[in-house]
């Protein structure tokens, strides 16, 4: 009798042991991409028939005030903003109250004028400590007025580019965008990211879509003077408080502040510019029309007037890719960070906005 408990207390062992191996191989390393993954940090959610996310009560306990937005949450008071229905130019303002989205006083323009005038364009040792080799010197740029998107561009709208056959990928040398059934990162045809940036674009993508519109890609001069606000400080809110998930979307714990996706454009008010533009440190990292050269700013080009920066070099072209994104941590959220891209790259954390 013994010997046979002994065997069966044996066995009992082995299959717990092996069901633990199984577990740990199905679980992914951290800053591995896996899109069937579940989000444990994240409540459960269900779609009722208004097409409004609502908490999973089967998942036990209580049910918080928050309020789920394409695999993002958002607590009681928390912002987000879509497309004003019938005007493609004008953005609805929604607050979470009571677990769902409630739309908050009338739409607004979805572009603002940024003043020209002369700044101080690259990284500012005194302020910021370290600077990257290419973000300085520190140097004088002078801007002519623009008018600039106050949001990424969001999923709907670049949705209805591809439709018109505008953005497309029929050139397979210079196609425009991915799509949530090649990857669930991408925010493209994924009804629930609506109001979510247009990621897993490329630059030729961008450029069709702006274009499409009367409009244009920022320059890289443009764009950090939009960020600083014509100043010479840190993050586009100013130079304090450091940069965080309740001012920008970034990695912290985990990619998306916790959630692993994209946030809804306008989603952290308190990190806008002083010209009311969201979202220019953090959630998707932005196109410019720019090429890349590393040490541009020691050049003449970069303090004439409205430069265009560098020419097309002959090789390794890429273009000036701007602000930090939801994979990236602090020191992407700079204003003064400068990155870069291949035309045709289609990242998880590539978007962009419009100029005219």
């Amino acid at each position: 009798m013994k010997k046979t408990a002994f065997i069966f207390m044996l066995l009992a062992f082995l299959f717990a042991a092996c069901g633990s191996d199984e577990e740990e191989e199905n679980t992914p390393s951290e800053g591995e991409t896996n899109d069937d993954a579940a989000y444990e940090e994240l409540p459960d959610a269900v779609v009722s028939d208004d097409g409004r996310e609502t908490p999973d009560e089967d998942a036990g306990g209580e049910p918080e005030s928050f309020c789920y937005s394409g695999g993002a949450l958002l607590y009681e008071g928390g912002t987000q903003f879509k497309v004003c229905p019938g005007d493609s130019e004008k953005f609805q303002k929604q607050v979470c109250k009571d677990g769902r989205w409630v739309d908050e006083g009338d739409c607004v323009d979805g572009s603002v004028t940024v003043s020209g005038g002369s700044f101080k364009m690259g990284c500012d040792k005194e302020t910021e400590g370290t600077c990257p080799e290419d973000a300085v010197p520190l140097h004088d740029a002078e801007l002519s007025s623009y008018l600039m998107d106050k949001f990424e561009v969001p999923v709907e709208l670049f949705e209805k580019c591809i439709a018109e056959n505008v953005c497309t990928n029929d050139d397979a040398e210079k196609p425009h965008y991915r799509t949530s059934s090649e990857s669930y990162q991408c925010n493209i045809g994924n009804p629930d990211r609506k109001n979510h940036p247009a990621n897993c674009v490329t630059w030729y993508g961008a450029k069709a879509y702006c274009e499409w519109l009367g409009k244009r890609l920022p320059t890289e001069t443009e764009w950090e003077n939009a960020a600083k606000g014509g100043k010479t400080q840190i993050y586009p809110w100013g130079n304090s408080p450091e940069a965080s998930c309740d001012n920008t979307v970034m990695k912290s714990s985990a990619n998306g502040c916790g959630s692993n996706t994209t946030s809804p454009i306008g989603s952290r008010p308190a990190g806008v510019s002083e010209q009311g533009i969201y979202d220019l440190s953090g959630n998707v990292a932005e196109y410019t029309a720019d090429w890349y050269e590393k040490k541009f700013y020691s050049t003449e080009e970069a303090t004439q007037k409205d430069t265009q920066g560098p020419a097309e070099p002959e090789k390794d072209k890429y273009k000036v890719i701007r602000g930090g994104s939801y994979i990236y941590g602090e020191s992407h959220t700079r204003a003064s960070f400068r990155s870069s891209a291949k035309l045709d790259d289609q990242a998880i954390d590539f978007g962009f906005r419009c100029v005219k």
